[in-house]
This record gives structure tokens, sequence and C-alpha cells, in this order.
């Protein structure tokens, strides 16, 4: 099974994971949401990186995270916490990886999820300094 083989056929397996990692870490903001919020916010997020999975660029995970910076950062987040699910995301993508795809596509499966997640970060930290000097 191929990475995007993974996220098209069974998403459930990584929303799920990265959902109940989540609920187990209890995060002040995030402790709010029911657990089928969780799942929907980890399922676009899962949007988000399939589309760079399959353009090889990160143009929809730039564009998901100013928005989800816009709306956590007005909702009082911590940065911390976003990059704690963030965090939690990436683990769980790596977990199926490792289970599911094929193993001589694991390292590059994993760099590429990586370097997406990285790209959100990132953004998520530029999205933070800039809404915090308005």
């Amino acid at each position: 099974m191929t990475l995007l083989e993974l996220i098209h056929n069974q998403p459930e397996l990584i929303t799920k994971e990265a959902t109940n990692s989540l609920i187990r870490v209890q995060l002040p903001h995030y402790s709010k949401f029911r657990l089928e919020e969780i799942q929907v916010k980890y399922s676009n997020l899962l949007l988000a990186l399939t589309k760079c999975v399959e353009t090889q660029n990160c143009n929809d995970m730039i564009g998901y995270m100013d928005l989800i910076s816009d709306e956590r950062f007005a909702s009082g987040f911590e940065v911390e916490e976003i990059q704690i699910a963030l965090n939690i995301f990436e683990e769980a993508l790596w977990k199926n990886i490792r289970k599911y795809v094929d193993p001589k596509d694991h390292y590059a499966s994993k760099k590429m999820v990586t370097t997406i997640v990285d790209k959100a970060k990132e953004e998520l930290l530029n999205e933070y300094v800039t809404l915090s000097k308005s």
C-alpha cells in the first residue's frame, strides 16, 4: 500500500488514532470539544495533507493553517496546544505508515508527512506572530 492509498482507503485509522491520543493528553482548549468534533478537525487536517501529497506542494496546508491559526488565536488557544495536536497527528500518520505502507516506501512516506506537517507548524507560528502584533 502507498501513502495515498492509506489516506484514501483508511483515513479513519489515522483520525481515530490521533483523536484518541489528543483526548488522553487533555489539553485545556481541546478538552472542551466532543470526540466527534475532534475527529472532524483531524479529518479536515488530513484532507489538507492529502491535497499536498497529491500535488507535491504545501499550498493547501498553508491555506488551512492560516484559517485554523486565526480561529484558534481568537479562541484563546496557546500555540503550544496546537503544536501538540499537530505532533499527535504526525505520530498517528507515522504509526499507520509503519503498519500499512509498503516497507520500501516507509522513509519516503514519513519524509513527505514530516515536510508537510513542519510547513503547517511554520505557518502556525508565522500567523501567531502576525496576530499577536495586531
